[in-house]
C-alpha cells in the first residue's frame, strides 16, 4: 500500500466526521478541525505531516483566494468600497506598524523582525468568521466588509511582507526604494490579474462545455499566481483581480445557466477541502510550540495583534462615519475587532522564512501561539459574541413561524406512528381515534396560526414560498436526472428540459415558475 494514500484517507475521513460533528455541535468548523488535529498528532494518531509553505502559497492560497473573489459581487463591493480600501491598505500598515512595535519594546526584537512578524500578524483568515455569519445570517453588508476586507488584505499584507523581508536579509533601510517596491510589487499584480481576467473571460464566451470552463478557470487561477510571482509581482493581488473579473463579467454574463451551476459547485468543493486540510494541518502542526516557556512571549505577541486592531478599527470607521451617509454601527466594530483570526497564509509565510530570519528571534513559536490562541479563543466565542450583541438575523416573525411548523411536523409524525401500531394491532381502534383527534385539533390550531402570520408578515410567507419554489426545481432536476439515467427519455430531450431548470435555479427567486397550462 501507499502510505501517503492511506494518510490521505485518514485525513479526508476525519475531516468529513468533523464537519458531521461540528455541525451538530454548531461550533467553528476550521476551530473544530484545529482542535482535533491538535489530538491527534498529541497522541501520535497520524504520522508527521508537514505543513508545506510551498504547497500553501502555490496551491492552497490561490485556490482559496480565486474562491472568494469569485463569489464576490462587484456591485456589493462597490457599495463598500471606502472602508475596504481604508483597512487594506492605510489599517493594515497601522496594525503591522503597532504590532512590531509592541514585539520591539516588550520581546527586545530588532525593528526589523519585529515589523516583518507584525506583517505576518496582520493578515486575516475569516473562514470560520464567514461560516459563523453565514449560519447566524449576520447582516449583508457586514459580512460583504469583513470578506472583502480580509480578501484586499492578503494582497496588501503579502506586498508588505516582501518588502520587509528584504530589508530583513540586507539590513539595509531604503524609504524611498522600500515605497516604489511596493507600489510596483501591487501594480504589477493589479495588470497581470486584469490583462489575464479579461482573456479569461473572452475564452469563456466562446466555450459551451461545463467541463472546460471548470478547467479553464482552475487554470486561471493557479496560472495567474505563478507568471506574478515569476516576474516580481504580486501573485495575491493578480488572482484576486482575475477573481472578481472573471467572476462578475466572465461567469454571470457569459456562461450558460448550466455551466454557472457546475462551475458554482466546483470552486465551493474546491474552497471546502482545501480549508478543511489546511486547518487540520494548522492543528497537526501547532504542537511543534513549547507552549510553557513561550507562553510570555506569545501573550505579548497576542496583546500587540488585539492592540493593533483596535488602534485599526474604531478610529478608521470614526473618520468614515464622518463623511458616509450611513454611518458604521459600533456593534459591527466590535465584532470586527474580535474576529480578526489568523490561520493558515500567516503559519505558512512564518514556514517559509529563512534560516537567517529565524535564527534572530523565537518566530515561528510566537506565530504559532498567536494563532491557536485566536482560532480557539475568538474562534469559539464569536457566536456568542453576534448573539450578544443582537446582530442574529433571524427576524420574530421567521422564529414564530418556524415554532408552528414544528408543532405541524411534530403532530404529523405523532399521526403516522399511530397508524402504523394501529395496522399492526398494538392499538385499539377508539384509543387510536381519540387520540389522532387530539393531534389534529393541534393541527388545525397551528395551520389558522400560521395563516394569521401569513397575513400579518406577507413578505416572510413570500420567502417561504420561494424556498419551497427553489426545493421544488431541485426534486424536478432529481427526477430528469433519473428518467436519463434509466434511459426512459433521451438525452437531446434531458439536456434541454435541465438547462431551463439550471437557467431558473440560477436566477431564482427572479424568474418566476411557469404558470400552469389551462384548457
Amino acid at each position: 500500500m501507499f502510505p501517503q494514500l492511506l494518510i490521505l484517507l485518514e485525513l479526508l475521513a476525519t475531516a468529513t466526521l468533523v464537519a458531521l460533528v461540528a455541525r451538530r455541535l454548531r461550533v467553528p468548523y476550521s476551530s473544530a478541525l484545529v482542535v482535533t488535529g491538535l489530538f491527534m498528532s498529541a497522541f501520535a494518531l497520524v504520522p508527521n505531516v508537514a505543513l508545506s509553505p510551498d504547497v500553501i502559497i502555490y496551491l492552497f492560497l490561490p485556490v482559496l483566494l480565486f474562491e472568494s473573489a469569485l463569489n464576490t459581487d462587484a456591485t456589493a463591493l462597490r457599495e463598500h468600497l471606502a472602508p475596504v480600501l481604508l483597512l487594506s491598505t492605510l489599517g493594515m500598515g497601522t496594525m503591522a506598524a503597532i504590532t512590531g512595535a509592541v514585539l520591539h519594546l516588550g520581546l527586545g526584537w530588532n525593528w526589523p523582525v519585529a515589523l516583518l512578524v507584525g506583517s505576518l500578524l496582520s493578515v486575516t483568515d475569516t473562514v470560520a468568521v464567514l461560516a459563523i455569519f453565514k449560519d447566524l445570517q449576520a447582516p449583508p453588508a457586514l459580512t460583504t466588509i469583513v470578506e472583502s476586507e480580509s480578501l484586499f488584505n492578503d494582497g496588501t499584507a503579502l506586498v508588505l511582507y516582501r518588502v520587509l523581508l528584504g530589508v530583513v536579509l540586507t539590513g539595509t533601510i531604503a524609504p524611498a526604494q522600500a515605497v516604489i517596491q511596493f507600489v510596483w510589487v501591487a501594480i504589477g499584480g493589479l495588470a497581470i490579474g486584469g490583462a489575464i481576467g479579461l482573456v479569461a473571460s473572452w475564452v469563456l464566451k466562446q466555450t459551451r462545455d461545463h467541463l472546460t470552463e471548470i478547467m479553464l478557470t482552475t487554470f486561471v487561477a493557479l496560472g495567474s499566481f505563478f507568471v506574478a510571482q515569476a516576474v516580481g509581482v504580486s501573485g495575491v493581488v493578480a488572482v484576486v483581480t482575475v477573481g472578481l473579473i472573471v467572476g462578475n463579467y466572465g461567469w454571470r454574463r457569459s456562461l450558460s445557466p448550466t455551466s454557472q451551476v457546475a462551475l458554482g459547485s466546483f470552486w465551493e468543493y474546491a474552497g471546502f477541502g482545501v480549508n478543511s486540510a489546511v486547518f487540520l494541518l494548522v492543528g497537526l502542526n501547532l504542537s511543534r510550540t513549547d507552549w510553557i516557556v513561550m507562553l510570555p512571549a506569545i501573550l505579548v505577541a497576542y496583546f500587540g495583534v488585539f492592540l493593533g486592531r483596535i488602534c485599526t478599527i474604531y478610529p478608521a470607521f470614526w473618520l468614515l462615519n464622518r463623511v458616509q451617509t450611513e454611518p458604521t454601527p459600533l456593534r459591527w466594530q466590535h465584532l470586527m475587532v474580535w474576529g480578526n483570526l489568523k490561520g493558515s497564509l500567516t503559519m505558512a509565510l512564518t514556514l517559509s522564512l529563512p534560516l537567517a530570519v529565524h535564527a534572530q528571534a523565537p518566530i515561528l513559536s510566537v506565530v504559532f501561539g498567536v494563532v491557536l490562541i485566536s482560532l480557539l479563543l475568538q474562534g469559539l466565542t464569536l457566536g456568542p459574541l453576534v448573539r450578544l450583541l443582537g446582530l442574529v438575523g433571524l427576524p420574530s416573525a421567521r422564529a414564530l413561524f418556524e415554532r408552528e411548523q414544528l408543532k405541524v411536523i411534530a403532530a404529523r409524525a405523532a399521526q403516522n406512528e399511530l397508524k402504523t401500531l394501529l395496522d399492526a394491532g398494538m392499538l385499539p381502534r377508539e384509543s387510536y381515534e381519540r387520540l389522532r383527534s387530539r393531534y389534529q385539533v393541534a393541527i388545525a390550531r397551528s395551520e389558522r396560526e400560521l395563516r394569521r402570520l401569513g397575513s400579518e408578515f406577507p413578505s416572510h410567507s413570500e420567502d417561504v414560498l420561494d424556498d419551497v419554489r427553489h426545493r421544488l426545481l431541485l426534486v424536478e432536476k432529481g427526477a430528469v436526472l433519473g428518467a436519463l439515467r434509466q434511459r426512459l427519455i433521451s438525452a437531446e430531450v434531458a439536456q434541454a428540459y435541465l438547462a431551463e431548470l439550471d437557467k431558473r435555479l440560477v436566477n431564482w427567486p427572479e424568474l418566476p415558475a411557469p404558470e400552469p397550462e389551462t384548457e
